[in-house]
């Protein structure tokens, strides 16, 4: 299931044309890559503010729809006012059904509770990568990629190859190498 918003085609460009977009409750963007020519568009700030609120919006693909025409997209860069944390502007890029993408995906660790190492000897699961970077066709992207640290013990460290990968998706960190499996998440001693 993907996201969906719309948007509107905008001609004006630069500085002043995204600041006067902005005074009138419009966000800039940009839709870019493939085989088409990149596009300026603007989104409504209220839509635009529940879209990004929404799980999955910023990590996922996301359909947008520009004048009655709809894209697969990823976002590729979310700018926000420092004080406000109003959106800004927006970089997206299209997904392709046939080529492989490159985007960070959520990690989702699951069955902490359970594990021996929280359960009976004291310790708590300290998360220490919240996502993960996979290569894939647009098709196979998971929305989330599950840790089952069922089996963990006190002072175990989780690492990158245990993640459960879904068919065709590969951890773009493991295609480098054995050293490239850095840690994720570990059961320490629960300071009570």
């Amino acid at each position: 299931m993907s996201l969906s918003i719309n948007a509107v085609a905008r001609t004006l460009e630069g500085k002043g044309a995204s600041r006067r977009l902005r005074n009138t409750g419009l966000v800039p963007a940009v839709i870019y890559g493939g085989e088409a020519a990149p596009v300026s568009i603007s989104f409504k700030d209220n839509e635009l503010l529940k879209s990004v609120a929404t799980p999955g919006f910023l990590t996922g693909l996301v359909e947008v729809t520009v004048d009655g025409k709809t894209e697969q997209v990823l976002v590729k860069a979310l700018q926000r006012h420092p004080s406000s944390g109003a959106v800004m502007h927006m970089d997206l890029q299209r997904a392709q059904a046939d080529k492989v993408i490159t985007t960070r995906v959520p990690l989702s660790f699951i069955n902490a509770a359970q594990s021996e190492g929280v359960k009976s000897q004291g310790g708590r699961l300290t998360v220490e990568s919240k996502l993960a970077e996979v290569r894939c066709l647009p098709a196979n992207l998971p929305a989330v990629l599950t840790v089952d640290v069922i089996t963990g013990q006190l002072d175990q460290i989780f690492h990158l190859s245990d993640v459960i990968l879904p068919e065709g998706v590969e951890l773009v960190s493991l295609l480098k190498g054995e050293d490239h499996d850095q840690p994720i998440a570990r059961i320490g001693k629960s300071k009570r």
